[in-house]
């Protein structure tokens, strides 16, 4: 456990979002921090007064007496090394500032949704009168909301394996793992160990009762946390989960009671099986977060959600023609779902590629037969095109600008062109999101719209 008193000098490994964050949050505390980057310094507006950056060139962390590090710095870094070898004890941004945070949080993990999902909830529990923000992996790092005097109700954070492998006494209020799917084979060792670290987020949980894991998880929850009393569940198949469905639109929630809820979902925003699943969980956090909360209101609340932009997003319509940006579909499992959400059969112009995260991609295959084309672009074209070419046509781009247009010129009345990379981005964008600004535009202008 962390003893601010006994803190006199901190150093914060990794120079992006989340370590700048936790330098500004040392200085609030009024601790003397200095951080590090192997690659990169920030701009001198980003960086306070009271606190330094520099490269990391061998520098010893001895004279430290806490490291907090971003989620971005792997073990194998050397820089991260060094830290291991200096005794000094070491802190994720996360779990460093959840100690410092006034409101309770209600954390979110999973392979898929996990933006979706904590968009969602935040959105509910506004609806249900808490003052609530979004924070975490989803872009703002919870360092933002500590140590500050805004009085917030609730602070809803995304969480992803790379925050919570730096975890050891996180204790969020209410918190649910979404899903498990092959992901950052790159970073462990394998699927049980990926598993492992998603389900630490119970590590501190007060009650089974406040986490919420989807049904066919239960066999990880026995495994990795608790023994005795099972967790609050949500299931689009089994109807002994707490929350289930009930027709094609209307979820069932018992929470105990003979009576019980319903939610009528049949106009809600958000579509496909996998968003069902989104809403079922974050009402189900809601609820374990908010037990007076109003059923109805959130029903119209669940309804009137749009969903989290570069998901499944309708970019354009046009000739017959749908244009989705699924951008943030950095995994298999979430290329599959969306093309359960959005193709038919053999109507989609699929654009896929981007950095290989050394996954399994087989889980597409499931539904190949909604793909007319595949457009491959990025490190990973090479691997896909062996993968899918003796199934689906499958056409090989030197630029991501040339496997938009050539998805575009494919298309025909009744198709839809989608992105949705199943790969990260940095081996050509920053981020998921300039690799959807860039496909929404390209989009727009050849449509001129």
């Amino acid at each position: 456990m962390i003893n601010i008193d006994k803190i006199t000098n901190v150093a914060v490994l990794g120079l992006g979002k989340s370590g700048i964050s936790a330098l500004k949050l040392a200085s609030r505390l009024g601790l003397p921090a200095r951080g590090f980057d192997e690659k990169k310094i920030p701009a001198p507006k980003e960086c306070g007064a009271v606190f330094s950056v520099e490269i990391w060139n061998g520098q010893a962390f001895s004279r430290f007496d806490i490291i907090i590090t971003s989620p971005g710095i792997p073990e194998r870094s050397e820089m991260m090394k060094a830290a291991i070898a200096s005794g000094v004890q070491i802190c994720g941004e996360l779990e460093f500032a959840s100690l410092f945070c006034k409101a309770p949080i209600v954390a979110i993990t999973g392979t898929n949704g996990k933006t979706t999902t904590t968009e969602l909830t935040c959105h509910l529990l506004k609806a249900a009168g808490k003052n609530s923000v979004c924070a975490g992996n989803i872009g703002t790092p919870l360092s933002e909301y500590a140590a500050i005097p805004e009085d917030l109700d609730f602070i809803v954070t995304e969480v992803s394996s790379f925050q919570l492998d730096r975890t050891s006494v996180f204790s969020p209020a209410v918190a649910a793992v979404l899903n498990i799917e092959s992901d950052h084979m790159d970073r462990y060792s394998g699927i049980a160990d990926y598993t492992r670290t998603k389900f630490g987020i119970f590590r501190n949980i007060g009650s089974p009762s406040n986490a919420i894991v989807r049904h066919d998880l239960l066999g990880y929850w026995s495994e990795f946390t608790w023994r005795g009393d099972k967790p609050v569940t949500f299931s689009l198949t089994e109807s002994c989960a707490n929350i289930h469905m009930r027709g094609p639109a209307m979820v069932a929630f018992n929470r105990g009671k003979k009576d019980g809820l319903v939610f009528d979902l049949s106009s809600a925003k958000l579509r496909g099986a996998h968003n069902m699943e989104n809403i079922m969980s974050a009402l189900a956090l809601v609820f374990s977060a908010v037990p007076g909360a109003s059923a109805k209101v959130l029903e119209k609340a669940a309804c009137e959600f749009c969903g989290a932009e570069h998901r499944i997003e309708l970019v354009a319509e046009k000739g017959g023609i749908r244009y989705i940006n699924d951008s943030k579909a950095t995994n298999p499992d979430s290329v599959r779902a969306a093309l359960r959400a959005e193709g038919g059969k053999r109507n989609v112009c699929l654009i896929a590629g981007g950095l290989d995260k050394n996954m399994d991609f087989s889980p597409v295959m499931e539904e190949i037969g909604r793909v007319k084309a595949v457009f491959l672009v990025g490190e990973c074209k090479n691997k896909l095109f062996d993968l899918f070419n003796n199934i689906v046509e499958c056409i090989l781009c030197d630029t991501f600008n040339n496997a938009v247009c050539a998805a575009c010129e494919d298309a025909k009345p009744g198709d839809v062109v989608m992105l949705s990379p199943g790969c990260a981005s940095m081996d050509m964008f920053k981020d998921y999101k300039e690799r959807g600004n860039i496909f929404k535009e390209t989009i727009k202008r050849r449509l001129e719209i």
